[in-house]
């Protein structure tokens, strides 16, 4: 309706309360008219003072213990305080007053008819965009009520965290780090023992292997630039997962064709070339796992900055999954491997790798599309992008976080296949320039995070891996 009333008439303020309709006025001589319904007496709350000639009408909300009007108590309303005996066209302004007054009544019944729904909804609501503070069961709902208490805490992880993803995440935890990840770690010492490799050659072997976990900041960048098909972390996860198909394969072949018996009896160089294949095979298990453990932390990182109040649940839920995965794949790795069942161990690792393609290849991992009509975004090849908006803004750290992740497997390259003493050198140099361009790039807090990191590890050194071979 309009703001503004005829100046004969100086309409003060329209109020509604949910047991009354009352219009109050304020004429020449300030008295007031009030309307009310006549299905209550409740009197009206004190309203708002025209401030101007041309005062506007103030629609308050209804409180929460009185009872809506009906549309025929609002059909009963007197209308002569409407009306200006004064104004020539005061029919037009009736009606169009009392089309606005009995439209926001209208819209309260509704609102009100379907709040009860819509509470009920919020307790319901099992998607991510409900904002309400995750509540972890405690040590005593756990003991005395596990399974009650374990599926309130999942449907309450899930108002935060998509059941699609939680899955997502129970599956690469479960079976891929904790699964096949797990039985290449712990099959290395006895399969390269069995071949006779000394116990220096298989610590750098090892090395090797674990080198695709830190190239993690490397195929975080990456995935960041570079979308695949529009998505930035579907297909890298799908690529992911069929190398390390490809690498269970390559193994699954190799020990049913017989070629380590072969090697060990054709000699030394021959168990030398047989050994880098199962490297080069281990460390594309190995790159599918931590390829997708990065793009987890990174989309569970994402929202957990979107919804605070999750707050580490979802960590919890993480580990648990992979510590569950971890020991039921140890508890069998160790007695099949001393009974030289390497084959079969290898065909469960081919399962194992398999498990997750489903469901990231139909998107179970959230995330919106990207387009090459986004600003800063421009198409490289046929079904690849590039953010170069994102490249330009933050171009020095992404850099150096490339460096970071590459550097990783070229040192282990180098000391396992060159020279011991090359690697250590070039190592240290490494070293000293990232700490010295983290200084002067990053945050002081990150800085100092960064040194602290290296230096813990620089001063923890343990041997305990090696004597396992013995």
């Amino acid at each position: 309706m309009d703001n503004n009333l005829s100046s004969s008439t100086n309409l003060s303020s329209l109020e509604l309360d949910q047991d009354s309709l009352v219009e109050e006025t304020n004429n020449n001589n300030n008295s007031r008219n009030h309307l009310r319904s006549p299905s209550t007496t409740t009197s009206p709350s004190s309203s708002a003072t025209a401030t101007s000639p041309s005062s506007s009408i103030n629609f308050q909300q209804p409180s929460n213990n009185t009872t809506i009007p009906t549309m025929e108590d609002i059909t009963r309303i007197d209308p002569s305080p409407f009306i200006s005996s004064q104004d020539g066209d005061s029919s037009t302004q009736y009606t169009d007053d009392m089309t606005s007054y009995t439209s926001y009544a209208e819209q309260e019944l509704i609102d009100s008819q379907h709040k009860p729904n819509a509470a009920a909804a919020n307790n319901n609501n099992n998607n991510e965009g409900d904002p309400h503070t995750l509540t972890p069961p405690t040590w005593h709902d756990t003991f005395v009520h596990p399974l009650s208490s374990t599926k309130q805490f999942f449907i309450e992880l899930s108002s935060f965290f998509s059941w699609e993803f939680l899955s997502w995440m129970a599956i690469q935890q479960c079976f891929i780090s904790g699964g096949v990840f797990a039985l290449v770690m712990s099959l290395g010492l006895p399969l390269f023992k069995e071949l006779g490799i000394d116990a220096s050659r298989q610590q750098l072997y090892m090395t090797m292997i674990f080198a695709p976990w830190a190239m993690k900041p490397f195929i975080g960048v990456a995935s960041d630039l570079f979308p695949i098909r529009g998505y930035n972390k579907r297909y890298f996860a799908v690529y992911s997962i069929l190398i390390g198909l490809v690498g269970c394969c390559v193994l699954l072949g190799l020990y049913q064709s017989g070629s380590a018996e072969a090697a060990i009896a054709a000699g030394p160089e021959a168990v030398q070339s047989f050994a880098d294949w199962i490297v080069i095979c281990f460390t594309a298990v190995s790159y599918e796992a931590a390829t997708l453990d990065i793009l987890g932390e990174g989309k569970y990182s994402e929202l957990m900055r979107k919804y605070p109040e999750s707050g580490s649940s979802i960590i919890s839920f993480k580990f648990g999954w992979s510590l569950l995965g971890s020991i039921i794949t140890q508890s069998f790795v160790g007695p099949m491997s001393d009974a030289g069942y390497f084959h079969i161990l290898f065909w469960i690792a081919l399962m194992l790798s398999v498990t997750p393609f489903y469901p990231t290849l139909v998107g179970w991992i959230p995330e919106k599309k990207r387009t090459k009509n986004e600003p800063g975004m421009t198409k490289l090849c046929s079904g690849c992008l590039f953010d170069k908006g994102s490249f330009q803004e933050k171009k020095v750290p992404f850099l150096v976080i490339t460096a970071c992740g590459l550097a990783a497997p070229i040192m282990a390259a180098v000391t396992t296949y060159a020279s011991l003493g090359i690697g250590l050198a070039v190592s240290a140099v490494l070293l000293v320039a990232f700490t010295v361009a983290t200084y002067f790039i990053f945050p002081p807090t990150f800085f100092k995070v960064f040194l602290a990191i290296i230096l813990t590890y620089c001063s923890n050194v343990s041997i305990g891996s090696g004597l396992s071979y013995f």
